[in-house]
């Protein structure tokens, strides 16, 4: 496949400086041949230009300003997201060739939309509804009373449960589990434990992408709530009754308790844990590994993991927590008797 780059201007905008070269690949600076784009979006590769062998580069208008770049260039505000658009150019999502196979169930009363390409070994339960250009692949499990809108790709193996709703625009990557039962029991005076019906479901918007192996838990008597253009990656737990806001995105490992709120624009690094019953406000940053346990009513840059150091200087830390009282009472006696002197010599 390839483009000249006034194609690729014609399709995604920019501004062109420089011959109308023809480009068949996308490569990174340090790496890129001749007869393929290039793109800078990180400071660290500006020594990479001058070696750089490209036939031509994405770039912003500040950094075109300020280096010697002697090959053609695409001009634009945001070159990451340029170069985003530009591979999906050079390689497309295969799709999956239109029709129903032989092995496919599908129950009572639901319904399939035009264009659906629904393959082997699927299960849609009843009173659902699959919209158009839907691409299920094999092994998937729909339940009962399941909306699913438009333009809906579904990998394999993934479970959608009962009452889900889900927008158009949407992408569920292999292994993942929209709608199983929030965690939610009531213990009686033996302390045995029994179960609360979850029967909210879960609804989804558009342009959600959700990650491999990742699960969303039905909401109890409320829907668990996920807004537009919300990114979720691969094993991420999301309890009963969150809601997370438009535009948030998730990576791996995090763990969101029940009835806790995520606002809008929000970026919550791998490995945080968020307690229940929290809000956290628009556009707020939460660091790797941080756990949050309090409501965060002010939009900032949090974090609370420790990084790793060598043993024995995390060694000599445990000794100086584990004394940490002692040291404080220390302190307040000397702090004392350095009033009492300063009283007697007055």
């Amino acid at each position: 496949m390839q483009y000249r780059l006034s194609e690729i201007i014609a399709k995604l905008g920019g501004q062109l400086e420089g011959p109308d070269v023809i480009v068949s690949a996308i490569a990174p600076t340090d790496k890129a041949k001749a007869g393929e784009l290039t793109f800078l979006t990180d400071k660290k590769y500006v020594k990479t230009i001058p070696t750089c062998q490209a036939s031509a580069i994405i770039i912003s208008n500040k950094d075109v300003g300020s280096l010697s770049i002697n090959i053609s260039k695409i001009i634009t505000d945001n070159p990451y997201l340029y170069y985003s658009r530009v591979v999906d150019l050079f390689h497309p999502k295969p799709r999956l060739a239109e029709g129903i196979k032989d092995t496919v169930k599908i129950g009572k009363n639901t319904l399939i939309g035009k264009h659906a390409a629904i393959y082997d070994n699927v299960v849609i339960g009843e009173n659902s509804q699959i919209g158009d250009n839907c691409q299920i692949y094999p092994g998937v499990v729909i339940g009962d009373n399941v909306a699913i809108a438009d333009n809906v790709t579904i990998y394999p193996n993934v479970v959608i449960y009962s009452n889900v709703k889900i927008g158009n625009n949407c992408s569920f990557h292999a292994g993942c589990s929209i709608g199983a039962d929030g965690f939610g029991y009531a213990p009686d005076s033996s302390r045995h434990w029994h179960k609360i019906p979850q029967v909210g479901g879960v609804q989804i918007g558009n342009n959600v992408e959700i990650g491999a192996n990742t699960t969303i838990d039905s909401g109890a008597l409320g829907a668990t709530i996920i807004e537009d253009g919300v990114k979720i990656d691969n094993l991420v737990q999301v309890a009963h009754n969150v809601k997370i806001g438009a535009h948030t995105a998730i990576a791996a490992q995090a763990g969101i308790a029940g009835g806790t709120t995520i606002g809008r624009h929000c970026q919550i690094a791998g490995a945080a844990g968020i307690t229940g019953h929290v809000t956290i406000a628009d556009h707020t940053v939460i660091g790797g590994a941080s756990n949050v346990s309090k409501d965060i009513t002010v939009a900032d840059i949090y974090s609370s993991g420790i990084p790793a150091f060598p043993y024995k200087e995390w060694a000599k830390i445990m000794v100086y927590m584990r004394n940490w009282s002692d040291t404080q009472d220390r302190i307040k006696k000397i702090e004392q008797e350095v009033k009492t002197l300063r009283e007697e010599n007055v």
